[in-house]
């Protein structure tokens, strides 16, 4: 069967951000749509000269100099947040920036104060994306970013610290309490004692620090290492389950249908765990054509949908970072270990406001100010001045309508079934598309 434009469009919508009408190929069928997204992604990290890291000349600086240091960090990582976001609007990346988007969430880790960690990650997380999760679990254990965030480099042979091992049971593999008990992640702390890094930032086992003795984990006794855990947890079923679980909510639905997850997770467990196998078989599955407007956008993703909509640049990073930080989520900081809540979680009273109006800041030169901050009353106490943010760009019209000129421009923008909506706009004029982005209708995909 022929899948209709909003199946198209909103295909595009879940797998990239947003499609241009004149990007759309015609097509026989959903096969080949997603066939030929997946053909067409480029995998390429993003940008950014950095010096060389010279671990052992940081280490010789004073306190002094390595605060001044840590300070030009903060300014890189800011940098290095915008330029990702722009190559999120790439249309040869959509796909694979929005998977690294939902594992940078899955695999939270804050590396906001350190542009080395933070692209390392960034470029692990890209890298896999589409790849194995066995291939992406070993690399972000392993991570400089990740070691250091969950305390590796604190866990030791007689004092083990069981962050690590806890998340990695809870929240990348197996779920709350599935599988394992508080003994087993006692255990499981033990075996990646002595996990860390090198002054070169490569990830090495500490001998002296590793405890070799026998472990008992789910049930079984041996010398187990870290690597052997990761083993004994991608056996278990319930991992597959759990990637599945968390993908559904992120590219279907918040809503589970459990018929629908454990089809996905057997096609995950039984492909021993190729992530592109499983994406293809959701994006092909006609209860995916059935969900739409059924997501509520994150930040990121509705800057990046404007964004590749208007072609915008971002300019001003202030005003950049400011959008991020009121609607709450900045990239490369999340609130903690669990990665951002989603869902209804995006849109309290506060921010929705600035989401309806976030098309209009863009196009008619508006400001936002600081009451808009969760930060406000702390503000007034320390009567520190409020701020204005500038948001605007110059919109190229004429060449909006030239690459959608064959669109119907609801279809093409609001992912609903709002009928009262869809009768009110008027095609092809700009008023049409503000008023459209300025609709609840708009937070959706």
């Amino acid at each position: 069967m022929k899948p209709s434009i909003r199946d198209i469009y909103h295909l595009h919508s879940r797998a990239e951000f947003f499609v241009h009408h004149d990007e759309i190929k015609a097509t026989d069928s959903i096969e080949k749509a997603v066939d030929a997204i997946f053909k067409k992604q480029v995998v390429k990290d993003v940008e950014y000269n950095l010096p060389k890291w010279d671990g052992e000349g940081f280490q010789k600086l004073s306190e002094n100099k390595k605060r001044e240091k840590r300070q030009t960090w903060l300014a890189h990582v800011k940098d290095i947040n915008q330029r990702w976001v722009l190559q999120m609007m790439e249309s040869d990346k959509g796909l694979v920036e929005k998977m690294t988007l939902f594992w940078t969430g899955h695999f939270a880790c804050r590396t906001i104060d350190n542009p080395y960690t933070t692209l390392g990650l960034n470029s692990v997380l890209r890298k896999h994306a589409l790849g194995n999760f066995r291939d992406l679990l070993y690399a972000v254990a392993k991570s400089p970013a990740m070691i250091a965030y969950l305390h590796l480099r604190q866990n030791k042979k007689g004092h083990p610290n069981e962050d690590f091992a806890r998340e990695l049971c809870e929240l990348f593999t197996l779920g709350r309490d599935v599988d394992y008990t508080e003994k087993d992640v006692t255990e499981i702390a033990r075996a990646f004692t002595g996990w860390t890094t090198d002054l070169q930032g490569k990830w090495i086992v500490n001998p002296k620090q590793h405890d070799s003795s026998d472990k008992t984990i789910f049930g079984k006794t041996g010398n187990y290492s870290g690597e052997d855990v990761l083993e004994m947890i991608l056996e278990k079923k319930h991992t597959a389950d759990f990637i599945a679980k968390k993908v559904y909510r992120y590219f279907v639905q918040e809503k589970i249908n459990e018929a629908h997850v454990a089809e996905l997770s057997e096609v995950f467990y039984h492909s021993k765990y190729d992530i592109t196998a499983m994406m293809k078989h959701l994006f092909k599955a006609d209860w995916f054509y059935d969900a739409k407007g059924k997501i509520i956008r994150s930040p990121i993703e509705k800057m990046v949908v404007m964004g590749k909509m208007f072609d915008l640049k971002f300019p001003d990073q202030k005003a950049f970072l400011g959008i991020q930080h009121y609607l709450g989520q900045v990239l490369f900081d999340p609130p903690n270990v669990a990665g951002w809540p989603g869902g209804r979680q995006w849109i309290d009273a506060s921010r929705m406001a600035l989401r309806l109006r976030l098309g209009s800041l863009i196009i008619n030169k508006g400001y936002i100010m600081d009451e808009l901050s969760p930060e406000l009353d702390e503000m007034i106490t320390k009567k520190e001045k409020k701020r204005d943010l500038k948001f605007y760009e110059e919109i190229d019209w004429d060449r909006f309508w030239k690459r959608n000129k064959d669109a119907n421009l609801f279809d093409l923008i609001i992912r609903s079934e709002n009928d009262n909506l869809r009768d009110k706009y008027v095609a092809k004029e700009i008023k049409s598309v503000l008023h459209l982005m300025s609709t609840p209708d708009f937070q959706l995909t």
